[in-house]
């Protein structure tokens, strides 16, 4: 029996290809997230904002949470993100062009940057016993003392890792979140910081997070 060549596939929910590349997934994700958009829409004259935002995380953000630690770095990725900020005005019921940011923070909901920005960061955090710390290789104090040590890397493939990019966006982050051992507390806050800042992409906030 012949069996048919596929440049992509399929596995738990998540679609690969042969290049490595996540157009399909992001496609498959924007055509998941656009038919729940319009279950958040059939419900809007008739419930409050509080069950809308409700709905949207049942609905329209565990969607888009899944997997996100594969294709969120990707630029399609921004593709989402759109349909978040349309959600988010329909919720507040405001204009096409209105600004979210605000938004966001009053809804208590994470852009995708900041989504997949936590997701990456909390990896690391959890599976961080192949990375050396600074304190590893000296004994005194300085402000990047918890900053895990990064790796040389040649390929873009791993530029983009989980581990690579993860590292870099933890040693970014302030020394009190660093330096918080639980990893309850750690997520706790970590969102909170992230929501106040509402970064719209992780090189916003790599930008904004360089040491003064």
């Amino acid at each position: 029996m012949d069996i048919k060549y596929k440049n992509e596939t399929k596995f738990l929910g998540l679609y690969f290809t042969e290049d490595v590349n996540w157009d399909v997934q992001i496609k498959h994700v924007c055509n998941t997230l656009d038919k729940n958009y319009y279950v958040i829409y059939s419900h809007l004259n008739i419930t409050s904002i509080n069950t809308l935002r409700s709905i949207q995380f049942a609905n329209f953000h565990l969607h888009l949470k899944y997997g996100i630690l594969s294709w969120g770095g990707d630029s399609q990725s921004t593709k989402v993100f759109k349909l978040q900020k349309k959600v988010v005005r329909l919720i507040r019921n405001v204009k096409r062009k209105t600004s979210c940011r605000e938004l966001f923070r009053t809804l208590n909901i994470l852009p995708v940057p900041c989504v997949y920005t936590m997701e990456t960061v909390y990896c690391v955090k959890v599976n961080n016993k192949g990375l050396k710390q600074n304190l590893a290789i000296h004994d005194y104090e300085t402000q990047h003392t918890a900053d895990f040590q990064t790796q040389f890397c040649t390929t873009d493939i791993f530029k983009k890792s989980v581990i690579n990019l993860g590292t870099k966006l933890y040693n970014k982050l302030p020394n009190y979140l660093k330096n918080l051992e639980s990893l309850k507390p750690f997520k706790k806050q970590l969102k909170v910081f992230l929501l106040q800042q509402t970064f719209y992409s992780v090189d916003e906030y790599l930008c904004c997070m360089q040491a003064p």
